[in-house]
């Protein structure tokens, strides 16, 4: 004997089905996607300013030390 258990077809909604509150809308899913790939590219941008800020420190360091030695070096030829 064959026993229809409504797989190949879709069932109608229960009236009182528990897990209504907790299940997410097509809105919902694709607004946590967008807020996972901002925050992904937040830190990647995070990232990158920590990155240029360094660099831009070394090169600030860089620039020192030529102003410095030429300054020194200035200094040492002007005296007799």
């Amino acid at each position: 004997m064959f026993v229809d258990h409504g797989f190949g077809r879709s069932q109608p909604r229960r009236g009182a089905d528990v897990n209504d509150p907790m299940r997410l809308s097509i809105m919902q899913v694709i607004a946590a996607l967008v807020a996972a790939v901002c925050v992904v590219i937040a830190f990647i941008a995070a990232g990158i300013g920590v990155i240029s800020a360094v660099f831009m420190l070394l090169a600030m360091a860089a620039l020192g030390f030529i102003a410095w030695t030429a300054i020194r070096r200035a200094m040492n030829q002007a005296k007799p």
